[in-house]
């Protein structure tokens, strides 16, 4: 039997209410990552497509 100790924060169910804290720490924790401008996200994705055509 699997079990879990961390479970998952799914933002799009609804009526699952999320305290505000909650909500900013996953927003600080989403900043932290890298952006892309929009041509870079192109640039990768169509990367991305021709790779999974091979």
């Amino acid at each position: 039997m699997k079990t879990a100790n961390k479970k998952t924060k799914n933002l799009a169910t609804p009526g699952k209410p999320m305290s505000q804290d909650e909500f900013v720490s996953l927003i600080k924790e989403a900043e932290e990552g890298t952006f892309l401008t929009e041509k870079e996200f192109d640039k990768k994705f169509e990367e991305w497509r021709l790779q999974r055509k091979k």
